[in-house]
């Protein structure tokens, strides 16, 4: 824990849920807060859903209205000054959507990574040509210029898998996934010797779980989801979906149990660890055979 990541997105969402929490437990309305201090109502909501950044001299003027002591200040004051650092991923602004670049924000200071992939292996996993592969062939509207950019951003988000302290993923990757001959036939072998090498030397911090054919019908079948869990008890687990053209994160309580529920299922009914690291071993070497 003395190791954890700081990341500016997760930090301004525990910074909102703080306020938002004592708000609640003094009964006051956000119109009403807003009245006492010059925040409107839609400019606080915006900050305790961590969508608009607060000043210190605004903090101050929360911390009046909510009667919040000098140390309970002081700690949401250093909240808030790090939720003012300049991430790596704001140099990529340009190439992703807002929602998506809050994902990455909270990726990057998550405890944990939970994920079912039915087609493709996850980017957190993926080689430089996989990725490379996946951009350009991922949309048309992808300039060539911006093909580079996004592989680098893909790859930076790796990190989380050797920091200190890192992030504790666990996947279920569809069986599809290791056969569907993304950029080349090559490209799919180093993919594969990546999954097994981790899954093999990393398996305190990263589960491999392979969803086989014979599986058959399961709880999140034919999509993709991803829940990060935090180092704050305060902070809820979220969810990231995925579709095509789009992502969005949900934080919905009810439905983030019920999708939490699905993926455990899911990842019950997948290959144990040996036996996914088997297949991965399998599908390589026949690729091997073929090449």
């Amino acid at each position: 824990m003395g190791n954890a990541p700081v990341s500016s997105t997760v930090q301004a969402l525990e910074l909102g849920l703080r306020l938002r929490e004592r708000r609640e437990q003094l009964g006051l309305t956000l119109n009403a807060v807003g009245k006492q201090t010059g925040i409107g109502g839609n400019n606080l909501s915006s900050i305790e859903i961590a969508k608009r950044k607060l000043t210190a001299t605004k903090l101050e003027e929360l911390a009046r209205v909510y009667e919040l002591s000098d140390d309970q200040l002081s700690e949401l004051a250093t909240l808030r000054s790090q939720t003012e650092q300049r991430e790596w991923w704001d140099d990529y602004a340009r190439l992703y959507s807002e929602e998506f670049l809050r994902f990455i924000g909270l990726e990057a200071g998550a405890r944990a990574f939970r994920q079912y992939a039915a087609e493709t292996i996850p980017g957190l996993l993926q080689t430089a040509d996989y990725a490379r592969a996946m951009i350009r062939g991922g949309s048309p509207y992808i300039k060539p210029v911006d093909v580079g950019p996004r592989i680098e951003s893909r790859l930076a988000r790796q990190t989380r898998l050797d920091e200190p302290d890192p992030i504790d993923l666990t996947v279920a990757i569809g069986q599809t996934a290791l056969r569907q001959e993304v950029g080349s036939r090559e490209t799919m072998i180093h993919q594969l010797a990546r999954l097994a090498k981790l899954s093999e030397e990393r398996r305190e911090h990263i589960k491999i779980h392979v969803m086989p054919y014979s599986a058959g019908a399961h709880p999140v079948i034919g999509g993709g989801l991803t829940i990060l869990s935090f180092h704050s008890q305060l902070l809820p687990d979220m969810v990231w979906q995925e579709s095509v053209t789009t992502g969005s994160l949900i934080d919905k309580p009810h439905v983030v149990r019920e999708l939490s529920a699905s993926l455990d299922e899911a990842i019950d009914r997948a290959l144990d660890l040996d036996a996914s690291l088997e297949i991965i071993h399998e599908v390589r070497k026949e690729m091997e055979t073929q090449t």
